[in-house]
């Protein structure tokens, strides 16, 4: 993933203060002509993968939202259908493959997000997915492929990025130059996209943003008068690996589409360092207030009494929203298929 040429919004920082037995979030509001995009705390998502062999049993359906007036958490928790999916031969810089046109799976010309991605959907790096930066007939070009992984022949599958475009074709209520969104990158920064019907704009009004990619797993912050959404898309059969940066807004929340989970479900604990790390819910009615700070005995979610979270109603993530973490390393969330708990 390259962040260098994303649209950031340098005048409205985000501030944050983790302490050893405290989670504080500090939240921001942007003034942009008419829209106030609440800065709350975010993520991203790591990447490995490559395949061919067309898959016909993905498990497809839909998931609705209304969002009210005011800011919230959106994590979508569909991905895009499978392209191809079977096995590759892994390289230094890229997955063998044989069915893909070339420059089928390279970026669209002059943007600066990619279009597809590569995920390993087995073995011991299952879940881990890579940004396609170019494609022959026979490879997929990728970054960042572990050493250990070169020279394995692995399963893997191949997808489009769903993209803010994607997000608004079964939206209503959202209003041009009004509405917006907060993406927060793992570099620290934020962009900044408005509504301007059918697709998005950056901070500045006129340039194109639609095709902001959403990875799997992260989320962003809505700001709007009070709409309505339909998610549509292929639930994910295979484990997610989402990365959790330090200095970074990590929104997150677990690829269910039809049931919300309790905190206590989704298996973060372990993914954080124990006592030191935290999680934040957040308001669904608009506010961004905090709702609760949780922590991690390295096993077990706690409360913010630092005792074993026994979990109420008011601990469930709901669908297509998350919650924000805070780490003091870079580290990963693996989340199970909702199709395989």
């Amino acid at each position: 993933m390259n962040y260098d040429n994303l649209v950031t919004n340098k005048n409205y920082p985000l501030i944050l203060n983790t302490t050893w037995f405290r989670l504080s979030l500090v939240k921001e509001i942007m003034n942009m002509k008419k829209l106030n995009v609440a800065l709350a705390i975010l993520v991203t998502a790591v990447m490995a993968g490559n395949a061919q062999t067309t898959v016909t049993s993905d498990v497809v359906g839909y998931s609705k939202i209304s969002a009210p007036s005011g800011t919230v958490i959106i994590v979508p928790t569909f991905v895009k259908p499978n392209l191809y999916a079977g096995s590759s031969v892994i390289a230094a810089d890229g997955f063998g493959c044989t069915a893909f046109s070339t420059g089928a799976r390279s970026p669209n010309s002059g943007s600066s997000y990619p279009k597809s991605y590569v995920e390993i959907t087995s073995g011991a790096f299952e879940g881990y997915t890579f940004d396609i930066n170019s494609n022959t007939a026979t490879k997929l070009s990728a970054a960042g492929i572990p050493a250990n992984l070169v020279g394995q022949t692995v399963t893997i599958a191949v997808r489009d990025h769903l993209t803010l475009d994607d997000f608004v074709s079964g939206q209503t209520g959202l209003v041009d130059y009004d509405s917006g969104v907060s993406i927060y990158n793992p570099n620290g920064t934020t962009s900044v996209r408005y509504f301007a019907s059918p697709s998005w704009v950056a901070d500045d009004f006129s340039t194109p943003a639609g095709d902001t990619v959403i990875y799997p797993g992260s989320g962003f912050t809505l700001s709007s008068g009070g709409a309505s959404f339909t998610f549509t898309g292929m639930v994910k059969a295979t484990k997610t690996v989402v990365p959790l940066y330090t200095g970074a807004v990590n929104i997150v929340g677990p690829l269910n589409p039809s049931t919300a989970k309790y905190i206590t479900q989704i298996g973060i604990a372990s993914a954080l360092d124990p006592y030191n790390d935290g999680i934040n819910s957040f308001s669904t009615n608009g506010q961004m207030s905090i709702n609760t700070t949780y922590y991690s005995d390295g096993t077990d979610i706690l409360d913010s009494g630092f005792s074993n979270l026994v979990p109420t109603v008011s601990d469930n993530v709901p669908v297509n929203q998350g919650f924000v973490v805070t780490v003091s390393q870079n580290r990963n969330w693996t989340y199970n298929s909702p199709l395989n708990p």
